[in-house]
Order: C-alpha cells, then sequence, then structure tokens
C-alpha cells in the first residue's frame, strides 16, 4: 500500500489559460503546507509560465512539450512520486502513468473515468473553481485553510511598473482605477460606450488615473473605449502576464468583464468588480471579500449553464449586460470597501 507520508516529489499538471491557471493557486499553497519538505513542480501550457513563476511554494515550473516523447521523458527524469492532475483529461494521466509516477490523483477523466488513477475525484462544477480543484487536495486529507488565489510578482516586472508608472506620470498619490474591456468572445463584453462613461466618472468622482488594460489581440477595443471618453485614458495593451500582474497589484481598482485579469486582479488582492452577463455565477465570480459582482440577477441560466454552453445563447448574454448600468457600477463601487 502506497502511503502519501513517503512523498518527496511531487508534479501539478494544469493546462489551462490565464483565469484557470490563477484559480488552480489555492492547491499550490495546500500541498505545501502538507508536504512541507517536499520538491513540487507544476506543468502549465505554454505562455503560462509567468504567472507561477514567482510563486514561494513551488521548486520548478514545467512547460507542457507537444512532442510526446519529450514530455514522457522530460517527467520521467524529475522521478516524480506523485501526480496531481487537475483537468479531467485521460490523455494527461495517461502521460503520468507512462512517466511511470506511482501515485496518481486527479478528477475521473472524460475518456476514460477512474482508469490509471489511484485516487479517483469526483469532477464536481457545481461550486466555485478553487473549490472544485481543491477537492483534489482535500481527497489526499490535505486540510485547506485557504481558498483565496495568489500570484507573487517578480522583481523584474516590479520594475517594468515602477518605470510604467512613473513614465506616464501616474506615480503621485491619486487613485489607479483599471478598466477591462475585453473578453473571449464578444458577448462577454459589456457595451464600449459604457465602460467610457464609467472611466468619466470614475475620473470625476475620485480625481483618478484611469487605466484601460487589454489582451494583445484587443488593442482596438481600448481605443474605441478611450475616444468616447473627455478623459484621457492610458491604454496597456502589450503587458506581460506577470508585468500585467504587477500593474493590477499597484491599482487600486479594477472593473473587468468575466475573463482572465479579472481572476488575475483578484490573486494579486486588488479590490475588484466583476461584470458578468454569459457565465456560470457559482463556478466564476469571485466569492471572496474586497470585490463584488454585478449581474442580472433574474437569469436562472447564469447558475446553471457552462461556459461552452452559453455560445448557444448569445442573445440572452447581450441582454443580461445590457441590464447592467454605469449607475448600477459606480453604486457598486461606492459600496465596495477599497
Amino acid at each position: 500500500m502506497f502511503s502519501t507520508e513517503q512523498i518527496e516529489r511531487i508534479l501539478i499538471i494544469r493546462l489551462a489559460p490565464l483565469g484557470e491557471t490563477v484559480l488552480t493557486t489555492p492547491v499550490i499553497r495546500a500541498l505545501r503546507q502538507h508536504f512541507r519538505d517536499a520538491y513540487i513542480a507544476y506543468m502549465v501550457a505554454p505562455t503560462r509560465e509567468d504567472l507561477v513563476s514567482a510563486n514561494p511554494h513551488l521548486n520548478e515550473v514545467l512547460t507542457y512539450q507537444a512532442s510526446v516523447p519529450k514530455l514522457i521523458y522530460q517527467i520521467a527524469r524529475h522521478q516524480f512520486q506523485m501526480a496531481v492532475v487537475l483537468q479531467p483529461t485521460f490523455r494527461l494521466v495517461l502521460h503520468t502513468f507512462l512517466a511511470r509516477i506511482p501515485f496518481r490523483v486527479g478528477f475521473e477523466t472524460n475518456a476514460g473515468g477512474k482508469k490509471l488513477l489511484n485516487l479517483a475525484v469526483p469532477n464536481n462544477t457545481a461550486q466555485h473553481e478553487t473549490q472544485r480543484y481543491l477537492d483534489v487536495v482535500r481527497a489526499l486529507g490535505v486540510e485547506v485553510v485557504d481558498s483565496e488565489p495568489e500570484v507573487f510578482v517578480n522583481s523584474a516586472s516590479i520594475v517594468w511598473v515602477n518605470n510604467f508608472l512613473e513614465n506616464r506620470k501616474l506615480n503621485d498619490s491619486k487613485y489607479i482605477i483599471g478598466l477591462n474591456p475585453g473578453a473571449a468572445t464578444a458577448y462577454r463584453r459589456w457595451h464600449v460606450a459604457n465602460f467610457a462613461s464609467l472611466g468619466d466618472r470614475l475620473h470625476e468622482r475620485y480625481g483618478a488615473h484611469i487605466i484601460i488594460t487589454t489582451g494583445p489581440r484587443e488593442g482596438e477595443l481600448a481605443d474605441q473605449v478611450a475616444k468616447q471618453m473627455a478623459h484621457s485614458p492610458v491604454i496597456v495593451d502589450q503587458a506581460t502576464p506577470m508585468q500585467l500582474a504587477a500593474l493590477l497589484q499597484r491599482c487600486n481598482l479594477y472593473i473587468s468583464n468575466d475573463t482572465g485579469p479579472m481572476h488575475l486582479s483578484t490573486a494579486v488582492k486588488t479590490p475588484t468588480v466583476a461584470l458578468f452577463g454569459a457565465s456560470n455565477l457559482i463556478q466564476w465570480a469571485p466569492p471572496w471579500d474586497r470585490h463584488a459582482v454585478v449581474a442580472r440577477k433574474a437569469c436562472s441560466l447564469m447558475k446553471t449553464l457552462s461556459s461552452k454552453e452559453w455560445d448557444a445563447y448569445p442573445d440572452r448574454a447581450r441582454e443580461n449586460l445590457e441590464a447592467i448600468t454605469p449607475d448600477a457600477v459606480m453604486a457598486t463601487v461606492e459600496k465596495l470597501a477599497w
């Protein structure tokens, strides 16, 4: 019988976009608190290394290889004793089996069920995403003290953000408020005109600097918001994930659609207002202190549909976001402790 007390080398695997990667960080912390002297590595999708590269609970960050032989060799040479697979993908479980990791724990997979897992955990999506991931370590008998995500900023990005704020004359005593008008799909985006109106009102109400953040392919969206504003905002569209984390950490407030940077903002402990129109509130809305959610509460689909299922209801999603007014967001901001 394999005893988890014998484990000294652990591999965590989750190949995910920005937001989901951030939401796995409570697992890293819980494993470190339980296996204090273990060597813990995390394998992430390419370009996601930044998000966990400065995490003090990890000894190493590995990047998923497209070549299966190279991947198996990469894993096998580390001689891990336990694999913690945080997604229900049989291919990943198979890879850890082929790499001869003796103890494998993870979700029952879509294709293989409990096959090749020493400890299979039900994939319960009817709860917040962080709790779903933490179910895997709870199954190991690991006590979970804190479920809030955390992202640590490295020294290079602190230097970058200091220079950024100084060059744009944002390093005075005024508030810095970030707006994020982007999202993976158009029907998850609050209207550009609403963000523009909100930005001007926040500037007038708080005398704040307004920063607009967007992804690398959303620069035009930021320009559209800026053109409709009376106040000139600062646009940030070329930051790396780690640089964005450093910038969000310096913001006093962040207002965002339901997208990766929203989760990143909560993970660096910046008060965040999340705008939801086409996502499952139970699974994705931040439940922690300092943050708030604005959503059309009358829409029952926001407590039942998965992210993929919303693709069949884009009109309902747009209706939900259109029901959110700048007045409602301002009222939420004024009630939030920030």
